[in-house]
């Protein structure tokens, strides 16, 4: 009987031992669920002994993960990340932390930002399970915190900038409540620091403006003034005069952004009208007043120099003189070299200052009878009379070059610029041509580089038509879309293997066939339609070359060379969407034209945004002198491409390897890829490769090349690209 019953058991013991094995499985899947996951997760009991704990949490306490024992205390363990240097904030305060801690379980708060060693941070939520556990779950917000670190900080630069703003400011949202605001504008309506709130309405922004007196025409008007009628046309006018109290006058310009925000600013008119009213009451001072009139009429607020119209009535003298007594006439147009780039890096005041200093130095230079005027932004143009047949003008231009290319301090920094001279003298050139023909001369020298003189010929005319019958062209072929991507294969330096394209345009013009840039650039420059091209290109190399290797595991990279106005202008938007298609690794080579030491911040800004897009940054032609090793540190980019011309000697002298070696070993020391381009011997690649160059690039190994070209230079046909 007795072995009857224990029979009938079997299968009872059976079914317990198999919910057994179930629960040590789901308890196994558990463990190694909270393992998977990447953040700390942890379970302490009702009384604060360690449960359970996963990988990510062992990390974020110690570097031994045996140092966690189930059952220590909260305490212990908070006591061994202290240790371990977990919490750099607990150093030589350990029991005041671990009680803060403590305090925060007790009263159940719910969650908790911590900073970890290393500028990491975790955001702790706590709970309670319903058996009493206390359940911890560490979510990383360290790209978070950073994120609003930085966007605090952009938004302080905002703010100061404003500040820095001498006129008052304001910005409106789509429901013209107050968003953001200047110290001028705050003054100019209320004499409370704290008279202005965001989120206040514009018409209560203006109750407060008129009950403080701010507004002289309000006074004794106050009803009318704060009335929604009133309020509701003064917003719908786009400039308003508006007289303050004290005699002080402010012009408002209103408008709409494309968002809806109401944008207001203040122009102080006080000078223009008490200027105007003096006129206006004073009769007996109307000549001196309309004599000054003239004067700023003619002349330069900044430097003094005459303005354009100056030059005109100035021009037709010096002609009517030389008819009645002879003579000749000389024109020289000045054009200041990297005048832009100075406003940009350093500011408006830079440039002002440079400005003044070049009218000084062209009046150091010239005579009393001479014409000096300031004709654009950073043009000048000197007008000599001549009795004779002399050399004068041709000597002032190239003095004038030396004294221009010396740099002038700005607040203790140095303005590198220099200036290109156009000149142009009768009777080579008709009189009535003469101004034109030293805008001729100007756009010459310019070709030739900075810091040029260009003398006006009569062959010159025919190439300025011929540089309009190529721009026509130009135009044409954009409308075309008649600019292609050739490929420069890049290898590996050892194996020999293709591991980057560079897409170079070309224009395929219908009747003289394939153009290198050299035969377009520059008038493609003039005309403003070099970024369009870039954009052709772009799109199309991205396109061929994703049809090309876009299935295989390991495509190789695609780089474009772009300017500093490209980095400048480029639409973030589209060119994330063009890059996300290509498979493989997109670089922006940076042309060493670009001064990079001297690059603000807005372009680095944006570097660090095409970066965000997974392009890579390059420096090319690195060693032709405009880059320097404080710039490649500054703007950090990922690799340096050796200019041709220092790589052509490597096997002619050792003054040529030792300078490469030099560079290769800069690259190195900064970790970045070397890339040396102009190979042209298997000689220089071995020697190239030697020093640590990593890619290479030049006609020994493929001349650029169109797409069709490119494909059977690998070896790929349509079967091969499914293939891979």
């Amino acid at each position: 009987m007795m072995w009857t019953e224990n029979r009938r058991s079997d299968p009872e013991r059976d079914s317990i031992l198999e919910k057994w094995r179930d629960a040590v499985r789901d308890r196994e899947r558990l463990l190694e669920a909270l393992n998977a996951y990447p953040d700390p997760i942890v379970i302490y009991d009702a009384d604060l002994h360690l449960v359970h704990w996963n990988e990510g949490y062992a990390a974020s306490v110690t570097d031994n993960p045996e140092d966690l024992v189930a059952g220590m205390h909260l305490r212990d363990v908070l006591l061994k990340a202290a240790a371990n240097g977990r919490y750099p904030h607990a150093t030589g305060r350990e029991d005041e932390w671990i009680r803060e801690v403590e305090a925060s379980v007790r009263a159940e708060q719910q969650w908790e930002d911590v900073e970890l060693d290393g500028d990491v941070h975790h955001r702790l939520l706590r709970s309670r399970s319903s058996g009493g556990d206390y359940v911890v779950i560490r979510l990383n917000s360290t790209e978070f915190v950073r994120q609003k670190r930085s966007a605090e900080a952009a938004e302080a630069r905002l703010i100061a900038a404003l500040n820095a703003y001498p006129s008052p400011f304001a910005i409106y949202d789509t429901d013209d409540c107050l968003v953001v605001w200047n110290d001028a504008y705050r003054d100019s309506m209320t004499d409370d620091e704290d008279g202005l709130r965001v989120g206040m309405h514009r018409t209560e922004a203006a109750c407060v403006a008129i009950r403080a007196g701010k507004i002289a025409e309000a006074i004794g008007r106050e009803e009318e003034f704060m009335s929604d009628a009133h309020q509701q046309a003064t917003v719908e006018i786009p400039v308003q005069d508006l007289e303050l109290t004290g005699d002080i006058h402010h012009r408002i310009l209103r408008s709409r952004a494309e968002n809806g925000d109401l944008v207001i600013l203040r122009i102080d008119t006080t000078e223009l009208v008490r200027e105007r009213r003096a006129v206006e009451q004073y009769a007996a001072r109307l000549e001196t007043a309309n004599k000054e009139i003239t004067y700023k009429a003619e002349h330069d607020d900044l430097t003094g120099l005459g303005n354009r119209r100056h030059l005109t009535e100035r021009f037709a003298e010096f002609s009517g003189r030389r008819s009645a007594k002879g003579g000749e006439i000389a024109a020289l147009h000045i054009d200041l070299d990297r005048f832009k780039q100075i406003n940009d890096t350093m500011g408006h005041a830079a440039g002002d200052r440079v400005l003044v200093e070049t009218s000084e130095r062209i009046r150091r230079h010239t005579t009393g009878d001479d014409v000096i005027a300031r004709i654009g932004g950073d043009e000048f143009v000197v007008l000599k009379y001549l009795d004779n047949d002399s050399n004068e003008p041709e000597e002032l231009a190239r003095t004038l070059l030396l004294e221009l290319a010396k740099p002038t301090l700005f607040e203790g920094r140095e303005c590198r610029f220099g200036a290109s001279i156009g000149l142009a003298r009768t009777p080579l050139s008709d009189v009535d041509a003469l101004l034109i023909n030293s805008d001729v001369a100007l756009y010459k020298a310019k070709r030739h580089g900075r810091g040029q003189l260009g003398i006006f010929d009569s062959s010159d005319l025919q190439e300025l038509h011929r540089n309009k019958a190529l721009a026509d062209d130009i135009l044409r072929a954009v409308e075309g879309a008649q600019f292609v991507p050739f490929y420069q294969p890049q290898v590996d330096a050892v194996t020999g293997r293709v591991v980057g394209l560079e897409a170079l345009a070309r224009w395929d013009h219908p009747q003289k066939g394939i153009l290198a840039p050299d035969a377009f650039l520059s008038v493609a420059t003039d005309l403003n339609v070099a970024a369009d091209i870039d954009r052709m290109i772009f799109e199309k190399a991205i396109t061929e070359c994703q049809s090309l290797f876009g299935q295989m595991p390991d495509p190789p990279s695609l780089s474009f060379n772009v300017s500093a106005k490209r980095v400048h202008d480029g639409d973030i938007g589209a060119i994330r969407d063009l890059v996300h298609t290509y498979s493989g690794q997109v670089a922006f080579e940076l042309l060493e034209t670009i001064f990079l030491e001297e690059e603000n911040d807005d372009f680095l800004f944006q570097l660090d945004c095409l970066r965000d897009l997974g392009i890579a940054i390059e420096v090319d032609d690195f060693g032709s002198g405009r880059a320097s090793v404080v710039a490649l540190q500054r703007i950090g980019p990922d690799r340096l491409k050796i200019d041709r011309r220092l790589v052509s000697p490597v096997t002619e002298d050792g003054n040529g390897l030792r300078l490469l070696r030099s560079i290769v070993d800069i690259g190195l020391a900064l970790e970045m890829g070397v890339t040396a381009e102009g190979v042209e011997t298997r000689e220089q690649a071995d020697i190239l490769a030697q020093l640590g160059c990593d890619r290479l690039q030049g006609f020994f190994f493929a001349r650029p090349m169109p797409f069709a070209d490119l494909v059977a230079h690998l070896g790929m046909d349509d079967e091969d690209r499914n293939r891979a």
